[in-house]
């Protein structure tokens, strides 16, 4: 899924002129279509909301069968504050739920959004005209380019995936240094793991939606590093260890007693300080 600068524009006027897409990676099926052949419990769903976000801890080599997805070495949690003060800004309790609050708020789902409303009312003309605007800027064309090829595609899913996935893996390093508690760490991701699921109708769906989005959010890291992610997707559908293979889509995830979504974000907020 690289994706250079001169090849966007050449594919932003095919798409244009003729309307035609460029194809993705062929796809193939992935344990979202098994039905559940017995009984599910609390683990097998923590399992499956862990599954959530197994494209970047598979390219990272991480564990999916573990809420730290490395051992809590000294040696390991070094390197997860250094990952999050580096790629995150965070470096403390207040800063990884100032990111959930962004994360709540829209964060790339919403900038993936206002480009598509912008784009629909466009007419052939007028979107090479945007392009025109924008060919100095290689990050915002890539953008652009991005939600052009699959905003009709995506719908109402935008970058849930991209956004929400990586919310999982937060909570998973927040725990693992020590800015989260184990019990704040499942309650965010399970919640949030609801929610991907009434969002997404398989584990491939959801993939696919982590790595468009990650195509939306930097241009020059997917053409860096894209393949890794391509191959970690890859690996997920076909590895029979994989979480996305031993436990269907559509395992039931049943909330708290009197919990729901939005009270168990709310709480966490509200839980900040």
């Amino acid at each position: 899924m690289r994706r250079c600068f001169a090849f966007w524009f050449v594919v932003g006027l095919a798409l244009v002129c003729s309307g035609q897409d460029a194809a993705r990676p062929q796809q193939k099926s992935a344990g979202e279509q098994l039905k559940p052949q017995r009984e599910y419990n609390e683990h097998d769903a923590r399992m499956w909301a862990l599954g959530a976000s197994a494209v970047l801890i598979e390219r990272n080599h991480g564990r999916h069968t573990t809420l730290a997805p490395a051992s809590m070495n000294e040696r390991n949690i070094a390197n997860e504050k250094k990952l999050l003060s580096e790629s995150w800004g965070v470096e403390s309790r207040q800063d990884l739920f100032r990111i959930f609050r962004h994360m709540d708020a829209g964060m790339h789902r919403a900038a993936f959004d206002k480009w598509a409303e912008r784009i629909d009312g466009l007419d052939k003309e007028q979107f090479l005209e945007l392009l025109e605007q924008h060919k100095g800027d290689k990050e915002t064309f890539n953008e652009i380019m991005v939600v052009k090829k699959y905003y009709k595609e995506l719908g109402d899913k935008s970058l849930w995936g991209w956004d929400y996935s990586r919310d999982i893996c937060l909570c998973r390093w927040g725990y693992m240094v020590g800015y989260i508690t184990e019990e704040e760490a499942w309650k965010r991701i399970m919640a949030v793991a609801r929610i991907l699921q009434t969002k997404f109708d398989s584990w491939e769906d959801l993939g696919c939606n982590y790595l468009i989005g990650r195509q939306f959010w930097s241009c020059k890291r997917t053409e860096e590093s894209g393949y890794l992610y391509d191959d970690a997707f890859m690996r997920l559908l076909d590895m029979p260890s994989s979480p996305w293979n031993k436990y269907p889509w559509d395992l039931p995830l049943c909330p708290d007693a009197g919990e729901t979504q939005e009270t168990v974000l709310g709480k966490q907020q509200e839980q900040e300080q």
